[in-house]
């Protein structure tokens, strides 16, 4: 006798049977957790799927459940969204793999008309709208997808031959196919009376058995999916698919979007891969605060103190004036840049910064999963820019000497695609000599030698160390960086370069952005190199400030100064009690603004002051003074301590 209340006011059907008692090993692979609570999206493949037969009409469900099948009823029952009746039938035969098998154990709920779906199958509610409407006059009915080309897994899929509705053939290995099976049915007692029958003669039975049968005589055929989207979630690949699906789409895949419906704007972040989720931004908080206050002495990036010369200024008016023109490749500067550092001019690329360059590197050569290995205490935009394309960071601290280059080595791995290596280093200001440059090359491995501090190199002020760039023509896997931002104080034109073989760089001008550099920047930075007399001087002042910080901090009691060859000075007062916080605090309450290191790998008592002007020297050591409430050591000042052990604090 059938249950009138489990008929829908519309007369259609409202039952629906579910098949959810295998292990679905493929998908979880190894996990405990059972297929259908998989979740996608943040909600269990199963829940999604009642909650598409609930907004259809479907008042019953039957769930046959068989591994941890107690785990699945509890799920389903905790689950607040839903609100039809939960029925639930045990398949104590699950690991015999047959869904027509499951099937059978709910024989005795096919009184009636149901809606047949498996708990792997995610489908827009128009098919379920599509099967419940349709005219059957007594048959069964498998929805079917006629758009062959936009099954996912068209290998594993359940292929369906017709003739006109009627299925002529369905298989997962036919040859000969016109439709795919979406795992979504209307069916009645005729089929679970058919699949009874061949289970007494073989013992096992697949729907596919009961669906061929039936076929035979007519009494199953087939519903057109139209449009509407599906996938079978069997395998992490269509896992991942699934996901996708959600998060374009929505809940229902596209299914009568609802009229004025508001977009979470927090939403947009799954389309992101998980990696651009984790990555942080680069935080500038101290260049707008340094930007807002008036007269505060700039101490804490590494810029220059020197503006643009009358020479780059003219240089960019004039380029102004161009406008409205795409920027060329700049061929000319180019090639000035490859004569001063002895590599051929298609040997250089051009960026928007070193740390474009930086990026375009890692672009080219690390893929999600891939290593970069660096050096700690460093430069961060290596690691920032590592996280956001999922590549892996490998973290080598330094030592009290510096580069721990035997930890280098042991830190190579197969999955290693780029070692970057800084010198001078940013913020310790050591070098490498060229020697272990050699053998770290030798490794083969790409290679960035970050020379954005060369200039500044070496402790004659008018005399600079050698570049590294003349290593390209002897290793290939060789890649300097340099920057117009530091010694020609360009930072704010953003100009940066990399100087390689001519192989690599073609290499990474595939992954370049065409027109990174604006014509502006090109002229200033062209201007820039021609003023070479002003351009010596200002570098041989930054470098007698350098000397004369160290020596004044130096003779501040319980301050180690590290000597570096950047345009910049690295200091630990731990010795004072005070951190590089508190020291950063009550300098910018003196109108000075340096750099505390805490969050870069070094101790607490880091901080970092970039060489300024002589008036900004002159205040930033009276303010550094007022804020320990220095003695002055009487020890000797010709010589400075160098890094510390180091011990990376947590970000």
């Amino acid at each position: 006798m059938t249950d009138r209340s489990l008929i829908s006011r519309s007369g259609k059907c409202a039952r629906a049977i579910i098949l959810a008692a295998g292990r679905g090993s493929r998908l979880v692979m190894g996990e405990t957790l059972p297929k259908p609570l998989k979740a996608v999206a943040g909600v269990p493949l199963l829940v999604r799927i009642l909650r598409t037969l609930q907004s259809e009409g479907i008042t019953e469900a039957v769930v046959v459940v068989g591994y941890r099948g107690d785990q699945i009823k509890r799920a389903l029952l905790a689950e607040p969204t839903l609100a039809l009746k939960l029925v639930f039938v045990e398949n104590d035969t699950w690991e015999t793999g047959a869904n027509g098998v499951s099937l059978l154990k709910a024989r005795a709920y096919l009184d009636q008309d149901c809606i047949l779906s498996m708990a792997d199958h995610l489908y827009a509610p128009e098919i379920v709208r599509r099967l419940r409407e349709a005219d059957l006059r007594g048959a069964n009915a498998l929805a079917v997808d006629r758009d062959i080309e936009r099954c996912f897994d068209l290998d594993d899929a359940t292929k369906v031959k017709l003739d006109g509705v009627k299925i002529a053939n369905i298989g997962k290995e036919i040859e000969s196919y016109d439709a795919i099976d979406t795992g979504v049915f209307r069916i009645n007692a005729a089929l679970g009376a058919e699949l009874a029958k061949v289970f007494a003669q073989r013992g096992d039975c697949s729907l596919s058995d009961g669906v061929r049968a039936l076929s035979a005589s007519g009494k199953f055929v087939t519903v057109d999916a139209g449009e509407a989207r599906w996938i079978d979630v069997d395998t992490p690949e269509a896992h991942a698919r699934a996901e996708a699906m959600v998060r374009v789409w929505g809940d229902d895949l596209g299914d009568e979007p609802t009229a004025g419906a508001v977009i979470d704007p927090e939403a947009i972040e799954q389309f992101a891969p998980s990696w651009v989720r984790g990555a942080a931004p680069y935080k500038e908080d101290h260049l707008e605060l340094a930007s807002a206050m008036d007269g505060v002495a700039r101490m804490m990036s590494n810029e220059s103190p020197f503006g643009p010369s009358e020479r780059v200024i003219q240089a960019v008016v004039d380029a102004a004036r161009l406008g409205n023109r795409y920027p060329t490749s700049a061929r000319a500067l180019r090639e000035k840049l490859a004569a001063r550092n002895g590599v051929q001019p298609d040997g250089v690329i051009l960026g928007a910064g070193a740390t474009e360059m930086i990026d375009l590197v890692i672009r080219t050569f690390v893929a999600p999963g891939e290593e970069v290995l660096i050096n700690v205490p460093t430069f961060s935009m290596y690691e920032a820019r590592t996280r956001v394309v999922g590549g892996i960071l490998v973290l080598v601290p330094m030592t009290a000497d510096g580069f721990d280059v035997p930890a280098i080595l042991r830190a190579v791995t197969e999955r290693t695609k780029v070692l970057f290596l800084c010198t001078p280093n940013n913020p310790t200001g050591s070098n490498l000599d060229e020697a272990t440059i050699r053998r770290l090359l030798a490794l083969g491995l790409p290679t960035v030698l970050d020379e954005a501090y060369y200039e500044f190199s070496g402790q004659d002020p008018y005399h600079r160390a050698e570049t590294l760039a003349r290593l390209c023509a002897e290793f290939p896997n060789a890649i300097v960086l340099r920057t117009f931002s530091k010694a020609f104080g360009l930072a704010g034109f953003r100009l940066g370069y990399s100087l390689s073989h001519p192989a690599v760089a073609r290499l990474m001008a595939r992954a370049k952005l065409p027109w990174n550099v604006s014509i502006i920047t090109l002229a200033a930075a062209q201007a820039a190199l021609e003023d070479e007399a002003e351009q010596t001087e200002r570098l041989a002042t930054v470098r007698r400030g350098r000397s004369w910080l160290e020596r004044e901090l130096g003779r501040v009691a319980g301050v180690r100064v590290v000597p570096t060859d950047g345009n910049f000075v690295l200091c630990d007062a731990a010795g004072t009690g005070f951190t590089g916080d508190a020291i950063v605090k009550g300098m910018l309450a003196e109108g000075v603004f340096v750099r505390t290191l805490a969050t870069h790998h070094l101790g607490t008592g880091y901080f970092r002051i970039s060489v300024g002007s002589p008036e900004e020297n002159t205040r930033c050591i009276n303010a550094f003074r007022k804020v320990v409430g220095a003695r002055v050591s009487h020890a000797d000042h010709g010589s400075f301590s160098r890094l510390s052990a180091v011990t990376p604090d947590a970000e």
